[in-house]
């Protein structure tokens, strides 16, 4: 009987504990009273957020962000509603609002992921910040992504040119002979803004306030794009809420600014100028994924747009580094933006008739080649964002001149969702045009040099604000004339004829070092004073182009030639083409300069052949080398060389080779080419003697007393005295130098180091003046 109760007593006892664990495990997997619920849960929680629970509910978006997913909900008060409610009349109740705009608005106010307050603040491309990290120490990056994405979208198109010139443009999609549906490439960002990214691009809460027309208060407030976050963080179970002041309308991209304008202002005229540069490129691996394809059902090819030749894509949610910037992750947009300052249609059309409608110009804006067009577009737009802070001290644009503002010319500003966008009332000159390049560029006859300064990639150069340049080019006719510059637009090649007399026509072709050499040697980089009977300009390629004031003749450093490397030799008086530059005048030649070098050791050798043998006597020649060993090719020399007559003059035989070292070297200053132009300033200056305050610890140089004069070169004894002077004639400004180039350069690459001055005297240390 005893062990019969024994199965019982188990059976009850396995009962008892199986009720006692599912009371356990129920009580375990119940949810807790203090853990919040999901952001929709939470946005119910609060009163004041009834509205913008109405456009969740109206949308769906109620049970989406409930379900599944991290959000960051940037909720709109009823009061935030109410505001935008008075400015959008049309609308008096959420119903009102149609069901694709509520939704856009829904979803622009939802960011992917869940971020609270501090990390919206602490976030660059790389990650989250590490103040430990100096790559990666500052929170720049200001933008996050919203759940908003534009539909694809299908972009008219035709084509224009011919053979290799054929390129397309975008059109009215009912003027289009062709269409393309491209891909929207990314979701839109909404940019958060708060006081540390402030500082660290030097801006002002007034640049806040100039896009979003209300003040930025407080180092710790955050701003999400106009709105104020006014709470606290709201966690939830998959993410954050915040309760913001303001109505977040979703923004534009600085393409979708251009086609809608502003309301007020059209930028038609300025957005037919960009459709002129897209680039579409087949996506095959999106157009599988439409629905039907893999069954084989015709779908629409898809394509990617880009703007390759634009500062950067107006069309694109994704935003790119500036050039150069390199080491970055694929998507950067969480830091960049860029800028557009677009012109309205009547701005353009008087940019058109002052600049591309002038005589001798292109007449219209369609009749004027690619490349003036890519000009205007990149004067107008901006790698980098567009601030108030910027308009006096100037940024830079997509042609990299430097652009200042004039607020009264500004008609429409908004922050757009891949640029900041500004629209003028005037439009911005492109330096191209302004500068000593703008003949070149505006009238039609200079289509060659047009292209060479294009291909040399010197515009950056030319057209250089605070520079005094004189810029000599020739003609197309010209250059027709004598071969000196022929350009084949179809292949896009430069080249030049050797023409002799009664031989066949050699054909050179250019490269880009040929180009820049060219093109260099014919800018001058300071203008003339006119005092003197010859003036010697330095050029961008490092040698010198010759004013005869007399006379009016210009030239290189040796006699011009017609034609390249031409049998005779012609006299050019240029002509002024322009003077409305505001960095310098260009000037209209007949015919290229032409340029040559001598070393200094082979004019030494070849004119002064005494002093050459005192060289030599005394050690410094390197004959074997053909060059001096107390003279380097890196030093810029003068070189003051006494007459055959003044060395008969002149006993050394009873020098030591040291003494005459320092005798012979006394006659070459160096780090200075000394004219006589006047263009160098009275005083003493350093030679290539080793002077006796030298140590074995330093060497220290004798200084010379030079007197450079309009038309002379005075040398002054221990009194004060004059102890000898040259004038300017045949004997005095010899240019000596290097040929930095190779052999087979078209254009050689000279680089003028010294110069060369007879003198009637021997400078003796003991008598000239020194320090």
């Amino acid at each position: 009987m005893i062990r019969s109760k024994i199965p019982i007593l188990l059976t009850i006892g396995m009962a008892l504990f199986v009720l006692s664990c599912r009371d356990y495990l129920d009580n375990k997997y119940e949810r807790p009273d203090w853990l919040a619920g999901k952001v929709y849960s939470q946005i119910l929680e609060h009163p004041e957020l009834s509205t913008f629970a109405q456009c969740l509910e109206l949308t769906g978006y109620d049970t989406i962000i409930n379900v599944s997913g991290s959000y960051t909900v940037f909720a709109p008060s009823n009061e935030a509603f109410d505001s935008w409610f008075s400015k959008n009349p049309d609308f008096s109740r959420i119903d009102d609002v149609p069901a694709d705009e509520l939704q856009e608005l829904v979803k622009y106010h939802i960011v992917q992921n869940a971020w609270s307050k501090q990390q919206l603040r602490s976030l660059d491309v790389f990650g989250w910040i590490d103040t430990l990290d100096l790559n990666n120490n500052k929170p720049r990056g200001f933008k996050r992504e919203t759940l908003l994405k534009d539909d694809d979208r299908k972009y008219g198109w035709t084509q224009i040119g011919v053979r290799n010139k054929a390129r397309p443009i975008i059109i009215d999609t009912l003027k289009a002979p062709m269409a393309r549906r491209v891909i929207t490439d990314s979701r839109k960002y909404a940019p958060v803004f708060f006081s540390e990214y402030l500082n660290i691009y030097d801006l002002k809460r007034d640049d806040y306030q100039f896009y979003f027309d209300r003040s930025f208060d407080g180092a710790s407030e955050l701003y999400y794009g106009n709105a104020k976050i006014s709470s606290a963080e709201i966690f939830s179970e998959n993410g954050f809420v915040y309760i913001v002041d303001q109505v977040v309308d979703p923004l534009r991209n600085a393409y979708q600014i251009l086609e809608e304008g502003d309301g007020s202002e059209s930028y038609a005229q300025f957005m037919d100028l960009v459709n002129h540069f897209p680039a579409f490129s087949y996506n095959q691996d999106e157009t599988d994924k439409q629905p039907g394809a893999k069954e084989g059902l015709a779908v629409d090819s898809l394509f990617n747009l880009t703007f390759p030749e634009l500062a950067f894509n107006l069309t694109s949610e994704r935003t790119k580094a500036p050039a150069g910037v390199v080491g970055l992750p694929e998507n950067v947009t969480y830091r960049y933006h860029h800028g557009m300052v677009a012109p309205t249609d009547d701005a353009f059309d008087e940019l058109i008739e002052t600049y591309i409608k002038i005589p001798n110009g292109w007449g219209t804006l369609d009749g004027a080649p690619d490349n003036i067009k890519r000009i205007i577009a990149n004067t107008h737009l901006s790698i980098n964002p567009v601030y108030p802070s910027d308009f006096s001290a100037g940024f830079y644009n997509g042609e990299l001149d430097l652009v200042k503002l004039e607020s009264s010319n500004i008609v429409h500003k908004e922050f757009s969702s891949n640029s900041t966008f500004i629209g003028l009332s005037k439009a911005i000159v492109p330096r191209a045009f302004s500068s000593v390049t703008g003949p070149v560029y505006l009238q039609q006859g200079f289509r060659n040099v047009m292209a060479a300064i294009e291909r040399a990639g010197l515009l950056p150069a030319l057209k250089r604000q605070n520079r005094d340049y004189m810029f000599f080019v020739e003609s197309d006719a010209n250059t027709r004339v004598d071969s000196s510059l022929v350009y084949n637009e179809l292949n896009e090649v430069f080249s030049v004829f050797l023409i002799s007399p009664g031989t066949t026509p050699q054909r050179f072709t250019l490269s880009q070092n040929d180009l820049r050499i060219l093109l260099m040697s014919h800018v001058a980089t300071k203008q003339p004073r006119g005092l003197a009977r010859k003036e010697f300009l330095p050029n961008l390629a490092g040698s010198y182009i010759v004013v005869n004031n007399e006379t009016g003749e210009v030239s290189g450093t040796a006699p011009t030639t017609r034609g390249y490397k031409g049998t005779s030799t012609v006299v050019e008086f240029p002509r002024i083409l322009s003077s409305t530059a505001d960095n310098g005048i260009t000037y209209e030649v007949n015919n290229w300069f032409s340029f040559s070098v001598t070393s200094i050791y082979n004019r030494i050798q070849g004119n002064y052949p005494k002093f050459h043998a005192l060289l030599q006597q005394a050690g410094l020649a390197l004959d074997k080398q053909f060059r001096y060993s107390f003279l380097s090719d890196n030093e810029f020399y003068s070189i003051f060389v006494p007459s055959a007559q003044a060395l008969d003059e002149l006993d050394v035989s009873s020098l030591t080779q040291d003494e005459l070292q320092k005798l012979l070297m006394l006659h070459f200053v160096q780090g200075e080419l000394i004219f006589t132009d006047g263009s160098s300033s009275p005083g003493y200056f350093e030679t290539t003697r080793v002077d006796e305050k030298s140590t074995s610890f330093s060497t220290v140089y004798t200084q010379l007393y030079v007197e450079p004069g309009i038309d002379y070169i005075r040398f002054k004894d221990k009194t004060g005295a004059t102890y000898t002077q040259v004038e300017e004639s045949e004997k005095t400004n010899l240019l000596t130098g290097v040929n930095l180039g190779e052999s087979n350069d078209v254009f050689s690459n000279i680089f003028n180091n010294a110069v060369i001055h007879e003198i009637d005297r021997v400078l003796t240390f003991g008598d000239v003046d020194t320090q």
